[in-house]
């Protein structure tokens, strides 16, 4: 915390105060900032251009027929052409 803040002008004593509480919550929010490590730097281009690129997962279902002639049961017993 500020110590020893001198306040001129002839500032009242609730203006002194007011002007106390948001000095002190400048501190705070300063220490809090100190507090919070920083953050890794982002990998450029030439980094990222030399990882491998995501694999798509293999379908794991069968895909309908779709020639004529074919038909898949509903749930309900019912065929579908």
């Amino acid at each position: 915390m500020s110590a020893g803040i001198e306040i001129t002008g002839g500032a009242d004593p609730e203006t002194a105060a007011a002007i106390i509480a948001a000095v002190r919550r400048l501190d705070e929010e300063y220490v809090a900032a100190l507090a919070v490590p920083p953050t890794r730097p982002a990998q450029g281009m030439w980094v990222l251009s030399t990882r491998p690129r995501p694999m798509q997962s293999l379908p794991m279902t069968r895909t309908a027929p779709t020639a004529l002639g074919w038909s898949v049961i509903s749930e309900d017993g019912d065929a579908e052409t």
